[in-house]
């Protein structure tokens, strides 16, 4: 069977004026509506302080899941039903 031809991804324009910033934390949630609150913060060592809030549909939300996965070869299990949050 022939492989699927994949569609070439749409040109981003790259907004040189934004500053990279440095996340080590995130916190996410979801919504009924299918959107997705995002919350992407720094900790120092008094607090963490926020850097970033994003809303985004699950439809793209997973997209960037199944990107980020492939980029760092990590795909993880899907938690038991007994066992909540992270797949450590």
């Amino acid at each position: 069977m022939p492989a699927k031809n994949k569609a070439k991804p749409q040109e981003i324009y790259l907004n040189d004026t934004l500053p990279i910033i440095y996340v080590d934390s995130i916190h996410t949630r979801h919504r009924d509506d299918g959107f997705n609150y995002l919350s992407l913060a720094t900790r120092t060592p008094y607090r963490f302080v926020e850097q970033v809030r994003l809303m985004i549909e699950d439809k793209s939300l997973r997209i960037i899941i199944d990107d980020i996965c492939q980029t760092i070869n990590y795909y993880p299990e899907k938690p038991s039903k007994k066992e909540k949050g992270s797949s450590k």
